[in-house]
């Protein structure tokens, strides 16, 4: 009884190591083709893959914060990916109120339609 379970141990044993191996044997394999297929894709489409240029963006991004972007007062704060504007293109509106009613489907008697 004890010989046969010994057995039984190492076949089990043997078994499970093959399933893990073929486990993952087909994750490199799917993780290959998978790099394959994003660099035949980008070289046929002259685009470069999503990953890289989002290291990219994450690269400048880091660059502007190191300098002082992102809202830091200073020369080198206005230049920041383009949304620094001069204080000269502000430009101030007078407010008035809008006063048609029946055009405004939030207005007074809205909750009475």
């Amino acid at each position: 009884m004890n010989f046969v379970s010994a057995i039984f141990r190492t076949a089990l044993k043997l078994v499970l190591i093959a399933a893990a191996a073929v486990f993952a044997l087909s994750l490199i394999v799917v993780a290959l083709l998978s790099v394959v297929w994003v660099l035949l894709k980008a070289l046929l489409t002259g685009r470069k893959p999503a990953f890289v240029t989002t290291f990219q963006r994450f690269n400048q991004a880091r660059q502007q914060f190191k300098r002082g972007g992102f809202g830091a007062a200073g020369p080198s704060a206005a230049g920041g990916f383009g949304y620094g504007a001069p204080a000269a293109d502000v430009v101030d509106v007078q407010a008035h109120e809008v006063r048609n009613d029946q055009a405004l489907s939030y207005g007074q008697d809205a909750d009475k339609r």
